[in-house]
């Protein structure tokens, strides 16, 4: 077949130092891993590089087979991105589920990508661990997309324009405001108006709340009817309803009060630690493990983390590698999500994108959540920087409430219509009816009786 040169430049123009997909066929068995390299090396004839080590089972069949394929992905492509990378550990078959074409040589061509050329090997170089194939097209195809999928800073990206901020599609948020948001308000608040507000936040959207914590109730009077709280609440399809744990009785309240999904926590600062359970954070690890380990035998869901990650108003600034060591032992506990606290407010938008940075790729598949407060106004700012480093889901509170006990400076979490409003307006879908929960705002700072910090909620009145 011959290429004509014109459609073989257009074919290269569309990779952008993207990410490439190599396929190709042994026996009957499809393979495909993404590139280390791929360029094009001559017009006429057209010829194209592609380096891979020479561990992976692609290069072996390549090698013997004398074909390949290159797919250069498109920026909606991500997932695809991850599954032939071997980021989706959890896929063992990296074609299923996909339309795959065949090929001219015979190789798989991968769908709704921005180009792919379908090549023999013309020669090949040895480079140590890897080997250089150089490949003569024999057919490819270009799409009218223009937009790459990017590898950059460790994460995966979507790529867009660079005037539009690197975001994702969807976002999921927490509501914790029924827990961290009213823990240290002074008027108690009845168990049926908590059961009222946990309904309507369900009925808005919410798919994970948080609504209660199982501890001392002398230290935090508001939590006193956890256990109460916990049999009033509906059964809702899809909704998830979960408590705060700090020790192990605790975790046994929670357990004998039916609790689905638990959350648990150790301070990256000792005086936080001992403030907050009356331990060290060693003493606090091991604990919180044997916790992981006795909610798990239960059949609990268990989210764990670190808490003051960014800063404690106590200690002030907290080394990064100690939270990076914290994160490694919660991942080693088989937790199912990790969580990243500003338990103070006191993250800015680049610690946290540097934070972000060195945990996602030690978590895996394993979600990381943040929960963020707004003690100094820098709440919103470091959700958007975090959001752009690739976390996607986020506790947040109706109104903007919340603040530690223990914390004196801490106030207010990020407020979910202020969030969700924020998610939509940039076109990230989160399921959440922000009319529905600045409403459920104002009927909680009608009994408060006073101004909640959140925003929206008194602009959709």
């Amino acid at each position: 077949m011959t290429i004509a040169p014109n459609d073989f430049k257009r074919a290269m123009a569309q990779f952008a130092s993207g990410v490439t997909v190599v396929t190709t066929r042994y026996g009957d068995t499809p393979l495909g891993v993404t590139a280390s390299s791929f360029t094009s090396l001559s017009l006429e004839p057209p010829l194209v590089l592609v380096s891979l080590a020479k561990r992976l089972f692609t290069h072996k069949a390549i090698a013997e087979t004398g074909v390949f394929a290159v797919n250069v992905l498109a920026a909606h492509q991500v997932e695809l991105g991850m599954r032939f990378a071997g980021m989706r550990p959890e896929i063992k078959d990296r074609f299923a589920g996909l339309k795959t074409t065949t090929a001219v040589t015979g190789s798989p061509i991968l769908p709704d990508t921005l180009a792919w050329v379908d090549c023999t090997v013309w020669a090949m170089y040895d480079g140590g661990d890897h080997t250089i194939f150089v490949g003569e097209v024999q057919d490819l195809s270009v799409s009218d997309l223009d937009m790459p999928l990017l590898y950059h800073n460790r994460l995966w990206r979507r790529t867009e324009a660079l005037e539009v901020p690197t975001v994702p599609l969807e976002a999921t948020l927490v509501e914790v405001g029924l827990r961290d948001g009213i823990q240290r308000e002074e008027r108690l608040i009845p168990t049926a108006l908590k059961v009222e507000l946990a309904t309507a936040l369900a009925d808005a959207g919410l798919r994970h709340i948080q609504v209660a914590s199982f501890v001392n109730p002398r230290l935090v009077p508001q939590m006193a009817d956890a256990e109460e709280v916990f049999a009033q609440l509906p059964r809702r399809e899809g909704v998830t309803f979960s408590a705060l744990v700090l020790n192990m009785k605790g975790l046994e309240r929670a357990i004998a009060a039916g609790v689905p999904a638990v959350e648990m926590g150790v301070p990256a600062s000792e005086t936080l630690a001992r403030k907050n359970a009356n331990t060290t954070i060693e003493e606090g690890m091991q604990e919180t493990e044997a916790m992981v380990r006795k909610a798990h035998e239960h059949g609990l869901r268990v989210r764990a983390g670190v808490q003051a990650a960014f800063g404690c108003a106590y200690e002030g600034q907290v080394e990064r590698s100690k939270v990076v060591a914290m994160a490694r032992r919660f991942l080693a506990m088989g937790v199912e999500e990790l969580a990243l606290a500003d338990s103070a407010g006191l993250g800015n938008p680049q610690s946290v994108r540097r934070t972000v940075q060195e945990i996602l790729p030690l978590a895996g598949g394993v979600p990381v959540v943040l929960h963020l407060h707004d003690t100094r106004g820098q709440g919103m700012a470091n959700l958007l920087s975090a959001l752009k480093s690739g976390i996607t889901t986020f506790d947040t509170s109706f109104g903007g409430l919340g603040g530690c006990p223990f914390i004196p400076s801490a106030r207010g979490n990020v407020a979910t219509e202020d969030v969700a409003y924020m998610l939509h307006e940039m076109g990230i879908q989160t399921g959440i009816d922000v009319a529905k929960v600045a409403a459920i705002s104002r009927r909680m700072e009608a009994f408060l009786g006073k101004e909640l910090p959140a925003r929206m909620h008194r602009l959709l009145e």
